[in-house]
């Protein structure tokens, strides 16, 4: 019953919020331990609190692979264990190279946000997904303000560590039976090849850059704040970390609404507006008086705007990629945001560092999210489309296949038709007919198309040409579409949507089609794949 299944959505969001917020406790705890020791100065005390972001950098790819295959039922109580266990550790250890010791391992807590992540892509419909990762994101305000009152009433830290890792174990012993096995794993190649297939994918786009300044921003704010505001302001460990959890609750909170517009406007276009205001928002810092309640403000609004940038973006990624690959996207977009934490948060300190003045690094910090704004503005279709992962071929016999989409349902489900498209072209030889009514070259009303098939599918060629009743083009032009077939290629007829019909059935009896499908777009179902016509029936639909 829909009922029912809302609200078994519902309660897998809240343990997953709940599991994210106990592992990323553990992921800061390091430094709250650092801070009361005399023996390690700020340089290295600086230096130390990158630590789990690395490890977790390295880790998230790996662990996302790992929960394609096996599911968030077994990696989330997996990842909790490995977390109690760091977090006895720290709790325990009396030398500094203990506590880094156990503190990078508890930079597997980190993966938390994967798995998690992984799980609501699997299992919220396409229209609330946005939503479901903003509120799911809400852990990690809310292990920034559990550190916050561990400081409160144990300034020692050693009994709330015990503390959290019985919260952690008790988790991992309520995870198993709470969670269910989501549909849709990857069983293709090894973990280790699908690794080097992402990083590969990863490396050869220059999204990846914008997801580590997008995504680790916020992520840089919930480790270094307090930090900075202790060493920069003179602030008391209590506020400072007072001040962190309101500004990282401020920043869930607009990753939440991020999420939330973009289930209604799956658009780069909010990217831009945010990363220009935070870009002000850093300069008005560099101009502003050394005084913690004037920048404290202008520090929560470049968070807020990188926030609710950071959930649109979250969500773009979330709506783009297919269940059988979310883990392993979730988890390169993910270890480029903890890479890009340590690269903005070292690339501010050594500004500040270089210059002897705390306003180069703000300066830096708005000339890198200035680039990024103008980033997305000039590439605003590919980073909508979000990362190319080929999809896998299913063993079924081969079919030619005429898809019909019209203009209307790439304006806000690009990337979702591009993917069902792509899928289709990876079993079966795919024609598309592309109804369409903009004035301008030929070409350009299918370029949301051509662009998106052809990071898909790099082995195919994909050629798009105008047609049309009216001009007589489709019976001269059926046989090319014919010799593109035979060739591989995928092609995209472009004709106007009032003989979206008509050009449909001629090519489809040209070219001997086995079906005809309908592929559309809502907001609420993402895009669906029916059958118009195939040689054994009429309107079976073939896909949701």
């Amino acid at each position: 019953m829909p009922g029912s299944r809302s609200l078994r959505t519902a309660a897998l969001l809240v343990v997953a919020t709940i599991g994210l917020a106990l592992n990323l406790r553990a992921w800061i705890l390091l430094g709250p331990l650092l801070a009361q020791r005399n023996d390690v100065r700020l340089g290295e005390y600086l230096m130390l609190l990158g630590v789990p972001l690395l490890v977790a950098g390295v880790l998230r790819l790996p662990v996302g692979v790992l929960t394609d295959r096996y599911g968030a039922r077994t990696m989330f109580p997996a990842v909790s264990l490995v977390a109690a266990g760091s977090v006895i550790g720290l709790g325990l250890a009396g030398s500094v190279p203990v506590i880094v010791a156990a503190g990078a391992v508890a930079g597997a807590a980190g993966t938390a946000f994967v798995v998690g992540a992984t799980l609501v892509a699997r299992t919220v419909g396409y229209g609330r997904r946005g939503l479901a990762l903003g509120v799911f994101t809400i852990g990690s305000a809310l292990a920034v303000l559990i550190s916050a009152w561990s400081w409160k009433v144990d300034p020692g830290g050693r009994h709330a560590a015990m503390v959290l890792a019985g919260a952690l174990v008790g988790f991992a012993a309520l995870a198993v039976p709470l969670l269910r096995n989501e549909t849709g794993g990857y069983r293709g190649a090894s973990p280790v090849r699908r690794c080097v297939e992402m990083v590969r994918l990863a490396a050869d786009t220059s999204l990846s850059l914008l997801y580590a300044v997008a995504l680790g921003g916020v992520m840089a704010i919930a480790v270094y704040l307090s930090a900075y505001l202790t060493v920069v302001f003179g602030q008391p460990r209590l506020r400072a970390l007072m001040v962190t959890g309101a500004v990282v609750m401020l920043a869930a909170l607009a990753r939440l609404a991020g999420g939330w517009w973009t289930d209604r406007r799956p658009t780069a276009r909010l990217l831009t507006v945010c990363y220009g205001a935070a870009a002000v928002l850093c300069l008005a810092v560099a101009a502003a008086p050394p005084l913690w309640w004037l920048n404290a403000p202008l520090i929560a609004g470049t968070a807020v705007c990188d926030g609710l940038a950071g959930g649109a973006l979250l969500a773009l990624i979330g709506k783009a990629v297919r269940a059988d690959s979310a883990g392993a996207v979730l988890g390169v977009t993910g270890a480029a945001a903890s890479l890009g934490a340590v690269g903005l948060s070292l690339a501010v300190a050594g500004a500040d560092r270089l210059s002897g003045t705390r306003a180069a690094g703000w300066l830096v910090l708005g000339a890198v999210l200035l680039g990024a704004a103008l980033y997305v503005r000039a590439n605003g279709l590919r980073v909508g489309l979000g990362l190319a992962v080929q999809p896998e071929p299913v063993p079924s016999p081969t079919a030619m296949t005429v898809a019909v989409v019209n203009e209307s349902d790439t304006r806000w489900g690009a990337a979702a038709v591009v993917a069902r498209l792509a899928e289709l072209a990876a079993n079966d030889e795919l024609v598309v007919v592309y109804g369409s009514d903009e004035p301008a070259v030929p070409r350009r009303p299918a370029d949301v198309l051509v662009a998106g098939l052809r990071d898909r599918l790099p082995r195919h060629s994909v050629v798009a040409l105008p047609v049309g009743l009216r001009t007589g083009s489709v019976g001269q032009r059926a046989a090319l579409f014919g010799e593109f077939v035979e060739s591989g290629a995928v092609a995209i007829a472009v004709t106007p949507t009032g003989e979206l019909s008509g050009v449909t059935a001629q090519l489809s009896s040209y070219l001997q089609a086995d079906r005809v499908l309908l592929v559309s777009y809502s907001r609420t179902d993402g895009a669906g794949v029916h059958e118009v016509w195939d040689r054994g029936g009429l309107g079976t639909e073939v896909g949701d």
